[in-house]
């Protein structure tokens, strides 16, 4: 199954009240995903009263059920572009910085260009595990910025990981509005790299990474690159 670094660091923040734009947005993909999602049924979390059976953690008995989140890529695709928000396109790409999975991994990519000017560019791609459509790979970048990996969702597939079909929808918003929003949403050094989650937290790797980098108003260290966009919304604040 895929996978991010284990050893990756995940901040675990405070909870945030999003910008009514923002808001406005997800009750808007949720009325479009009840259409786009009605063949891709949920799923309670399996571990709700229990630790995961070691069995578990060697098994995917059911990965079909993960394109749930192309078909609420689809959703958030539809609604960006209705709006206006965002031009929308399929396209194939070399293979992300920090990728997990080399491009003929994917079956499909969606590029999705923000018509705000200076706003960065987010990339969803469809993965195929075993040959077979499994979840979704988040990038962004930027006109002067190659496209970095942000997260995969799911980030393991096995049984054991599973925590049901919620949790995994609100990971996929959670990068979707991280772009969406603007600011430094990622930034890397040789040695390590931290991004930007949903609601003011930050996932990081590798060594000698500050949070500090992802502050917009903070001058960029030496050696450090920055993703930094426009929010989407020509009226965000």
């Amino acid at each position: 199954m895929s996978a991010d670094a284990d050893d990756a660091e995940v901040s675990d923040p405070s909870p945030a009240i999003p910008p009514a734009w923002l808001s406005a947005l997800v009750r808007d993909v949720d009325q479009a995903f009840a259409v786009t999602g009605a063949a891709t049924p949920g799923w309670d979390d399996p571990h709700p009263d229990r630790s995961a059976l070691e069995e578990e953690y060697s098994r995917c008995s059911d990965p079909g059920k993960y394109r749930i989140l192309d078909a609420r890529a689809d959703a958030w695709c539809e609604v960006l572009a209705r709006q206006g928000l965002a031009h929308v396109t399929n396209a194939r790409g070399a293979r992300w910085m920090d990728g997990v999975r080399d491009p003929d991994a994917w079956w499909r990519v969606r590029q999705l260009n923000p018509s705000t000017p200076g706003g960065l560019t987010l990339h969803l791609a469809s993965t195929l595990v075993d040959g077979q459509p499994f979840g979704v790979d988040v990038g962004v970048s930027a006109a002067t910025r190659p496209a970095v990996h942000l997260g995969s969702v799911p980030d393991c597939g096995c049984d054991a990981c599973d925590s049901g079909s919620a949790e995994l929808l609100d990971v996929l918003d959670g990068w979707i509005l991280s772009v969406a929003a603007g600011g430094v949403v990622h930034a890397r050094s040789d040695a390590a790299s931290i991004s930007r989650t949903a609601e003011g937290g930050w996932q990081a790797d590798g060594m000698g990474w500050l949070e500090s980098w992802l502050d917009a108003s903070s001058p960029v260290p030496r050696g450090v690159r920055r993703w930094i966009g426009s929010p989407w919304h020509v009226h965000a604040h």
